[in-house]
């Protein structure tokens, strides 16, 4: 009779536990499981004023294009709207950004005469305009490391959690900065 009502007792506590550890099961599965991507959003870009560097910021953008699919990087042409500006100055490589897809990015010869891979440093500052700040971790497979890594890195592909960052981005409508306050400059940010 006891065995009985034990057993009875457990069943019962089963009954109520195995739903609620089902629907945990469930909430977990939905909470780690990756976005839905929706149909990727078009980033237009005008280089015509990047001199030199026209081939290193189309493949700086080649890069994140490989990388993720969310959001694209395309030159603006046939009479498409740039949202993204990239010129050529003396300084150092920095980055305006005006909210998620947008602002201005100058290619500085300083970082480049300083022996720095124009395509890194197109694929870094495009990084910005897609929403990550710098990461001065010095690691050559982080794109986002900027000037701390060495002069040596030569990669233009991000770092898989960069580019999950920017899926994210690109799906929750991501507006990083406040526009026209900010400048990114590689390896810190001001007002």
């Amino acid at each position: 009779m006891l065995v009985r009502k034990a057993a009875r007792m457990l069943l019962a506590a089963l009954a109520v536990l195995l739903p609620l550890t089902a629907l945990q099961w469930a909430g977990q599965a939905t909470a780690t499981a990756a976005p839905v991507p929706a149909a990727a959003r078009t980033v237009y870009y005008d280089a015509s004023g990047s001199q030199e560097f026209k081939a290193a910021v189309d493949e700086g953008a080649a890069a994140w294009n490989a990388a993720v699919h969310n959001v694209q990087l395309v030159p603006a042409s046939g009479g498409a709207r740039a949202t993204v500006t990239v010129l050529a100055d003396d300084g150092w490589p920095r980055t305006l950004p005006d909210g998620f897809g947008a602002g201005t990015v100058y290619m500085g010869r300083e970082a480049v005469n300083d022996g720095f891979y124009p395509p890194r440093i197109a694929a870094h500052e495009f990084g910005h305009i897609l929403g990550l700040p710098d990461n001065r971790n010095g690691r050559c497979d982080y794109l986002m490391s900027g000037h701390s890594s060495p002069v040596s890195c030569t990669t233009t592909a991000p770092h898989p959690t960069e580019a999950a960052q920017v899926e994210r981005n690109a799906t929750a409508g991501f507006t990083a900065l406040t526009p026209g306050k900010e400048v990114w400059y590689d390896g810190c940010f001001a007002f």
